[in-house]
């Protein structure tokens, strides 16, 4: 009797660490097939969003004006924001002042200061050329890597010595290294931290009046509202979020073409 308990006991721990394992197979399972479809919504939202920019008719054309869109696609909540990459302070095309008034309305100050302008200056500068680095405040510090070369992406700012996580993340959003020849700065679109600093180099030289100096290249609103989009750097994120509290994020920096047979390039992808 004692001998056929035992083995009931023993037969019954088996099943159940069997169920056990295929329990936890299947909620395997299912997590992958929730990422998947938060995954296929966002990749979905991008689209949506691509398709928006580059509608022909004015009226239905998305803008990119950073707003917020809210999209409900198969069960999954999308929050689509588009934004215009002249908007933002080109990071390559950024001189003394205007790199010192965007570090500085992120919050840097004193020493800090001096040291960010110096060491931003520095990443981009090509001793080899003969670059002249006389007109910094102060030397950049040693003993950290330097590119000495175009800023590649808006993250290796984080890459400078005396940046900080709170700087960075205030200047992150207003900044690009996608300007290029596409137009000049477009303040319609830009957040305050950017108007500030493609401001700077005109307020300089304006004394009292630099309150009412405005960014060079202002276009104005009616002509925003019906130009073409084509040839406009533009970063789309895409946040999907599920009713169990999953969430993906998508990020993009496209340009429009104008070609139906490749309507847009896909100049980042994060």
């Amino acid at each position: 009797m004692v001998a056929a308990v035992v083995a009931v006991m023993a037969f019954a721990y088996m099943a159940y660490q069997v169920l056990a394992v295929d329990h936890g197979a299947i909620a395997a399972a299912a997590g992958r097939a929730e990422r998947a479809r938060l995954e296929a919504a966002a990749d979905a939202g991008m689209a949506l969003a691509i398709h928006g920019l580059a509608a022909n008719d004015v009226n239905s054309r998305w803008s990119n004006d950073g707003r917020d869109r809210q999209v409900e696609f198969d069960g999954v909540d999308l929050t689509i924001t588009v934004e215009d990459e002249k908007g933002k302070a080109p990071l390559s095309g950024m001189d003394n002042i205007q790199s010192r008034a965007l570090f500085a309305g992120a919050g840097a100050k004193g020493e800090q200061l001096d040291h960010l302008v110096a060491e931003f200056r520095d990443w981009q500068s090509d001793p080899a050329a003969g670059v002249d680095m006389s007109d910094l405040t102060l030397p950049a510090p040693d003993g950290r890597p330097v590119r000495h070369g175009p800023y590649r992406t808006v993250d290796e700012l984080a890459a400078l010595q005396d940046m900080t996580p709170q700087i960075f993340a205030r200047i992150a959003p207003v900044t690009t290294v996608f300007y290029e020849d596409n137009g000049g700065f477009n303040p319609s679109h830009a957040q305050p931290l950017a108007k500030a600093a493609m401001s700077a180099l005109a307020a300089e030289g304006q004394g009292d009046d630099a309150s009412e100096t405005e960014p060079p290249n202002q276009q104005p609103d009616e002509e925003l509202q019906t130009a073409s989009l084509v040839g406009d750097p533009m970063t789309i994120r895409v946040v999907a979020r599920d009713r169990t509290g999953g969430r993906i994020e998508r990020a993009e920096i496209i340009e429009l073409t104008g070609d139906p047979k490749t309507p847009f390039w896909v100049r980042y992808a994060q």
